[in-house]
């Protein structure tokens, strides 16, 4: 994982390039707004490790990284013996194509030597390439972006139980209410009191009179 793809295809080339080595193949694509790349790289033998190093260097995050390798000696031998008996073959087709007595025959044993020329020639390619093979290490480096890190959403911590805090909440509710209940008792003695006691003397007076009347 990289923190940016182009930046990271160009290090990987510069990486091929400087141990001696090619880019032989890569393919980007998109997901989303994040870019992806795979890149095959060939580099000399002796190479491999320390080019396996750079690019681990590169990344942020390396997800995977297996090596693995294929013993070629073998097919590469018979491939040599095949290569000789072919050889060998060619050069006696060679010989009865000299001995020929007529055209037809002659042009049955060219055929026949054509045929062989070309086993020779697929086994040669065969050979080289296998050459190669051993020469060189082929390494395939998938970059993938590093996906931006989603901000968490902060959890509310529910509060404990703290009689304290409601203790002091309650006495300053009851404080609160003892205020007003003498603000109001001023209020009443102040505004109310003076025209209520009038009215309550007038009211005892025409009480009293409606008895008498009565």
């Amino acid at each position: 994982m990289v923190a940016g793809t182009d930046r990271a295809i160009d290090q990987v080339t510069d990486i091929a390039v400087n141990g001696g080595g090619y880019i032989g193949s890569s393919r980007t694509w998109f997901d989303g707004e994040l870019k992806f790349a795979t890149l095959t790289m060939g580099v000399p033998v002796d190479q491999f490790e320390a080019v396996q190093r750079q690019l681990r260097a590169i990344a942020v995050t390396v997800l995977s990284d297996t090596a693995s390798g294929q013993d070629v000696s073998d097919e590469y031998v018979d491939l040599q013996s095949r290569l000789t008996n072919l050889e060998a073959t060619a050069a006696r087709i060679r010989e009865f194509l000299d001995q020929s007595k007529n055209v037809e025959e002659a042009l049955q044993v060219n055929a026949r030597l054509t045929e062989v020329e070309n086993e020779i020639e697929q086994i040669k390619g065969r050979m080289n390439y296998l050459k190669d093979r051993s020469a060189f290490s082929t390494i395939v480096v998938n970059l993938e972006t590093q996906r931006p890190t989603p901000t968490p959403t902060p959890t509310p911590t529910p509060a404990g139980w703290m009689p304290e805090e409601t203790f002091e909440a309650a006495s300053g509710a009851l404080g609160r209410i003892l205020r007003t209940l003498g603000d109001l008792a001023i209020w009443f003695g102040v505004v109310v009191a003076p025209f209520a006691v009038p009215v309550m003397i007038v009211g005892a007076i025409w009480t009293r009179g409606k008895r008498r009347s009565a």
